[in-house]
């Protein structure tokens, strides 16, 4: 819906002569974009008839990328979300149970794109790598107190947590509005590497406001 969007308005732009496009526009030099996501519910199993369901949340990220070329970038992209979940199976005494909470999770993300055309409107394709952080928010042992000068006893618990490998990629379309802003509209999948699992795969679409210099 975001990429018919773009495309939907750049006639508009044309017939008011903002495409003016030079050559190297976008060549050698530095992106910088904030990042509304939409990511997808996604559901895995796990050992001893375990499962977890992730629902859909929206999200807030940002992203740096070095131009090499009209056609080839190099950046990197830093978003979190704070989906719902239900973890699910039989504990050692064989009673079922289900927990439902609340995750933070954070991805970081080592992004390869390629532009397809030099102009200001293009279709592109990106590959990733990186690491996801996700907090369960479940306290995990007994924890520990201390004392502080203005609150008194503070007391804190570490919480069940997990850094897993990601990779993926997606499409896109972006448009250059001028030598300063673009937007961005795209859609990937990512999957998470996690051992004794189904890879999960989340489908995140992303809408893009930019700045190059």
């Amino acid at each position: 819906m975001l990429a018919v969007i773009l495309i939907a308005m750049a006639p508009l732009a044309w017939s008011q002569g903002a495409f003016r496009y030079g050559s190297g526009e976008r060549a050698e030099k530095w992106d910088f974009s904030l990042e509304l996501i939409y990511q997808d519910s996604e559901s895995l199993s796990g050992p001893d008839d375990m499962s977890l369901a992730i629902s859909d949340d929206w999200g807030f990220g940002f992203n740096f990328a070095y131009n090499f070329t009209n056609h080839w970038a190099l950046g990197f992209d830093l978003n979190w979300v704070s989906p719902k979940y239900t973890l699910s199976g039989t504990d050692e005494d064989g009673d079922f149970r289900s927990v439902r909470h609340q995750m933070d999770m954070f991805n970081g993300l080592l992004t390869g794109t390629y532009n397809l055309l030099e102009g200001p409107i293009t279709p592109f394709a990106n590959l990733s790598v990186g690491f996801s952080y996700l907090d369960s928010n479940i306290k995990d042992g007994p924890g520990y107190c201390y004392p502080d000068w203005y609150w008194g006893w503070v007391c804190y618990s570490d919480s069940h947590d997990t850094t897993e490998l990601n990779y993926g990629g997606g499409l896109g379309l972006r448009w250059d509005i001028n030598r300063d802003m673009f937007l961005r509209a795209s859609y990937s999948v990512m999957y998470l590497d996690i051992s004794n699992t189904s890879d999960p795969m989340l489908g995140v679409g992303r809408m893009e406001v930019g700045w190059r210099f």
